[in-house]
């Protein structure tokens, strides 16, 4: 059973590694760099639940009593993580109207 969950794990990480990839060829073929920012948010996206790990006290054996940090850090990932999918083609279509043509 451990090698299914290694290989959706590497399956998973293939496909963000695509993503990222075409998401930057994008960026290069239409010389438009605000889709950089997607990439820019999913990469510092962990940041905050690093801090908030590395500041939770771990020698503390009361669980519900330290966990403030670690909310807060949780908390922000997952706003940087909807964020980025929150930002890729909606509002990038309204910030750079002349990139994305409407259709004929």
């Amino acid at each position: 059973m451990p090698t299914a969950g290694l290989k959706t794990i590497i399956a998973l990480s293939f496909v963000l590694a695509i993503g990222f990839l075409l998401v930057i060829l994008s960026c290069a073929l239409y010389k438009v760099y605000y889709p950089l920012l997607v990439v820019g948010t999913y990469i510092l996206a962990p940041v905050p639940n690093w801090i908030a790990t590395r500041w939770a006290n771990p020698d503390d054996f009361v669980e519900s009593a330290g966990t403030g940090i670690l909310d807060l850090g949780r908390f922000c990932t997952g706003f940087l993580v909807v964020m980025g999918i929150g930002m890729n083609s909606p509002t990038l279509c309204l910030l750079v109207p002349d990139a994305f043509p409407p259709s004929p």
